[in-house]
């Protein structure tokens, strides 16, 4: 059994005060801010997408979104993965290998002080994603549903409050910078600002905003220019690629990346699920226009999905033989392209075979399938995940309220193509680049795909703007490289 949390004292024992780095004994300064959990909690917990019972917010858990935000901060700063993994181990500490020593235990001593009187509960009721009893934030939440009649994975209601304190020591460089403190600094404002707690936070789960009166010290102020905000929060414009630019590699970075935000600022639930919702209209909204994913609503009530304009489905149909069998003849060609690949891999999917209304009406259709993505080289392995680049949350602001807003991190794909696995498929190849959004000789039928003339080259990030200034009135904060 698991001993429960001991809330931590006011003032930190002395033996804290210092801390030992090179064989010095430095000072410390004590970075502290008084943080609110304002969308639901999937994971944290010591199990995958199971919340701790006792442990309501963990340290380690929070220590690893940290590392995240300060590689995506810092990692441009070294010259070799073996170079930022050693920097890495060496500020949050990390097992020490043979003649390496760069590991250890870590500089960064993070504690939390749960504020029990506000303990969010546990909701375990099965999620809803159609219909008037729709679970709000359905689209983010739905990998923890309880499929095939299993119980549905844990959630913390929105509301738990706590301390967050971060010890660090005060080393400083030739010009007198207090270089670990300003790193773990920027570090935690990256994560209250565009992370969270728990899993699924590129899709806003576990979004934070901070309770304390010192929220302008951590949080844009509303009406000013966002950009230049974020910049005096981090005392830099963090978005500013270096020049020369260095190389994209697969390293998630905020150097280049692109921000989008509503115009006008609600409240932390509605920005969440208006920007949430951006992502599912971009993907399956109906409608009647060539902006709309799928084909319009047939007028009979249906409130689920109906036939996509995306290209997948179609190429699938084709790969399986199912072109003339298909309840729906592919309107695309057979050459394989799977575009919705670079919002996160792996997709897993399976086809309407039954008449929603008349049950007795079978679809021929093919197999469930799953995209994943296939390495490159003379020997290719089938890899599962691929992390989305896309980040939709709301982006908390100093006066309590917040911007729906999309985050696209700068970051190159992985050396390989994707792949889908499906039965029944013949022996065409049905690999395809990552990034392409039209194979050769098709035509597109959802707009934004077929956009072209834009300076990078038509990719999934330029579709999604186009669709999200277009049709969402969204601003571009801050443009991508």
């Amino acid at each position: 059994m698991r001993k429960p949390s001991i809330d931590l004292p006011d003032q930190m024992p002395e033996r804290r005060r210092t801390a030992l780095v090179d064989g010095q004994r430095v000072g410390v300064e004590e970075i502290t801010v008084e943080l609110e959990v304002v969308t639901p909690i999937l994971g944290g917990g010591t199990k995958t997408r199971d919340v701790d019972e006792v442990d309501i917010i963990r340290v380690p858990t929070i220590r690893g979104h940290l590392r995240f935000w300060w590689r995506a901060l810092y990692g441009q700063n070294y010259d070799s993965p073996r170079a930022l993994y050693a920097a890495e181990k060496r500020l949050w500490g990390g097992t020490t290998d043979g003649d390496d020593e760069s590991g250890g235990r870590s500089l960064v001593e993070v504690t939390v002080s749960v504020d029990k009187q506000r303990a969010a509960a546990v909701d375990e009721s099965q999620i809803q994603a159609y219909g008037t009893d729709a679970t709000p934030g359905a689209y983010a939440l739905w990998p923890a549903r309880g499929a095939d009649g299993q119980t549905p994975a844990p959630r913390r209601t929105p509301g738990q409050r706590f301390e967050l304190k971060v010890c660090v020591p005060a080393v400083a460089d030739d010009d007198g910078a207090v270089v670990i403190e300003s790193q773990v600094r920027a570090a935690v404002h990256a994560w209250i600002l565009f992370g969270g707690y728990g899993g699924r936070t590129r899709r806003g789960l576990g979004s934070l905003r901070v309770t304390s009166a010192e929220a302008a010290k951590w949080l844009p102020q509303p009406g000013e220019d966002l950009r230049a905000e974020l910049a005096r929060l981090f005392g830099r414009d963090v978005f500013t690629l270096p020049s020369p630019a260095p190389a994209r590699t697969d390293l998630p970075q905020l150097i280049g990346a692109e921000l989008l935000v509503a115009a006008d600022p609600v409240d932390n639930h509605a920005a969440w699920i208006c920007a949430l919702g951006w992502l599912r209209e971009f993907r399956q909204g109906d409608g009647t226009t060539a902006y709309d994913a799928r084909e319009p609503d047939t007028g009979i009530g249906d409130p689920r999905p109906h036939v996509s304009r995306w290209p997948e489905a179609d190429k699938l149909r084709h790969l399986a033989g199912m072109e003339r069998t298909s309840a729906h003849k592919p309107a695309h060609n057979a050459a394989p392209v799977w575009p919705r690949a670079g919002f996160g891999l792996p997709i897993i999917g399976q086809w309407q075979t039954t008449d929603r209304f008349r049950r007795k009406r079978a679809y021929t259709e093919p197999q469930p399938y799953a995209l994943k993505w296939q390495t490159a080289g003379r020997d290719p392995q089938m890899m599962d995940r691929l992390a989305s680049p896309l980040i939709v949350k709301a982006l908390p602001l100093a006066n309590g309220q917040a911007l729906p807003c999309a985050l696209w991190l700068y970051r190159a794909y992985p050396n390989g193509t994707v792949r889908p696995e499906m039965g029944g498929m013949g022996s065409a190849s049905p690999n395809a680049p990552f990034d392409q959004l039209v194979a050769a000789g098709d035509t597109a039928r959802f707009a934004p795909l077929a956009r072209r003339g834009t300076p990078t080259g038509h990719n999934l990030r330029d579709a999604f703007r186009d669709w999200l200034t277009t049709k969402r009135k969204a601003i571009v904060a801050i443009p991508g490289a």
